[in-house]
């Protein structure tokens, strides 16, 4: 059977910490070594790690922010699998049990996760739970494209096999933010991953500070701060990852197709990250990959997708963001048909601006899908028949990794 080490990186979490271990210690199929690597508190995590005794292997250092104790603790780590776990989340009864159980059995597979609760705490200690933030319909597509799309998988409820990170490289310690969510797209660039919808660890919400030391920043400020981490490490994630990767998601009638079909989808990609020029490069080359053909309902429901990423659409209600999206309709039939598939994804965008009584970017959201609708008569005939594949095929993730697989970097 195969051996599991938990790994907390902690920072100032002392009133936390002791729950978060007894979680682990508790495991209907417990870790063979729990180490806290404290990351140089100032509070009483040292007192309170002392007191676990023999229970965890705890390691302090000067404060060097996340990566640099996920990469120490790393090295120390003895385990065939490796669970990262965060200092103020509570791992449920059999998290390990399942996420080990689905490695043994897929040997071909090196990362399980699964899925979580969120939960708040009153003065009184008082537990409120609820369902996850976001949580994709995994019916559909391969674990890859939701997890390109949005980060859906926390380190709480993954469970990786140790050669997969070895094969990823450390942890980048260049990045004050994004980390876990770097990580795990290099990780599946790599290796399968199986996943189940069974809530695996309670998520705390709170109101104190994130992030390391050097660069903290309240919780109400995340969204703008998650949303410019994540465009700038997928701006480098789009010179890596090569576009033969995303081809492999889909199963179409012609190498063509599946090239539009994967242009279409990186354009989403990128269009949830908000980086409109990059998005709108590939969707002007998916309209000049088959300008005579429509899109077919797999590609349709892609670009539908890029108008509905958490970060919002303000970068694309800019002029020449406009502008290029409104020449997509002039580019033959296939650009007419992304424009089409574009402003039906705006609509849910328009339906949430008005309900919330939001003039101004009700009124923007209009001007864009105006600019959008094409007076181009589509062809009868059907587009072509892509399908979207479950699993990604194994020379798809060989490919990646000769080829342009991103490797982890230590900060100098």
């Amino acid at each position: 059977m195969a051996s599991i080490t938990a790994i907390i990186p902690t920072y100032n979490r002392a009133g936390y910490l002791t729950q978060a271990v007894n979680a682990l210690r508790t495991q209907t199929r417990r870790p063979g070594e729990i180490i806290v690597w404290d990351d140089g508190s100032t509070d009483e995590t040292e007192a309170v790690a002392r007191e676990l005794g023999s229970a965890i292997r705890y390691f302090r250092a000067e404060n060097g922010g996340k990566s640099r104790a996920l990469n120490a603790a790393m090295a120390e780590a003895t385990g065939d699998l490796i669970w990262i776990c965060d200092d103020d989340d509570i791992a449920l009864p059999d998290a390990a049990e399942t996420l080990a159980g689905m490695l043994d059995a897929a040997p071909e597979t090196g990362i399980a996760g699964g899925s979580y609760r969120r939960f708040r705490e009153d003065r009184d200690g008082r537990r409120r739970e609820q369902g996850p933030g976001y949580w994709p319909d995994l019916s559909t597509g391969t674990p890859m494209r939701h997890l390109l799309e949005d980060i859906f998988l926390f380190q709480n409820a993954t469970m990786v096999r140790r050669e997969i990170y070895d094969r990823a490289g450390p942890f980048r310690e260049d990045l004050p933010r994004s980390i876990d969510y770097e990580m795990i797209v290099r990780l599946g660039l790599i290796s399968p991953i199986a996943l189940t919808d069974k809530p695996l660890f309670l998520q705390r919400k709170h109101d104190g500070d994130r992030g390391p030391a050097a660069a903290r920043h309240a919780a109400s400020k995340s969204d703008d701060v998650w949303k410019l981490a994540d465009r700038e490490i997928f701006a480098e994630f789009r010179e890596q990852i090569p576009l033969s990767f995303y081809e492999a998601m889909f199963e179409a009638e012609s190498p063509e197709f599946a090239r539009r079909a994967a242009l279409l989808q990186r354009g989403c990609v990128h269009a949830r990250r908000t980086d409109w020029p990059s998005a709108l490069e590939d969707f002007e080359a998916a309209a000049d990959a088959a300008p005579m053909q429509p899109l077919c309902e797999v590609e349709r429901l892609i670009c539908r997708r890029a108008m509905g990423g958490k970060h919002g659409i303000e970068e694309a209600l800019a002029p020449e963001t406009r502008r290029r999206l409104a020449g997509l309709g002039r580019r033959g039939t296939a650009g007419a048909s992304i424009a089409q598939a574009l402003v039906r994804g705006l609509a849910w965008r328009l339906k949430v601006a008005v309900r919330a009584g939001r003039v101004g970017p009700a009124r923007d959201i209009l001007r864009l899908s105006s600019g959008l609708a094409s007076p181009r008569l589509f062809a009868s005939a059907p587009g072509p028949q892509t399908r979207e594949r479950r699993d990604i095929p194994a020379a798809a993730f060989f490919q990646c990794w000769n080829g342009a697989a991103p490797q982890g970097r230590i900060a100098q």
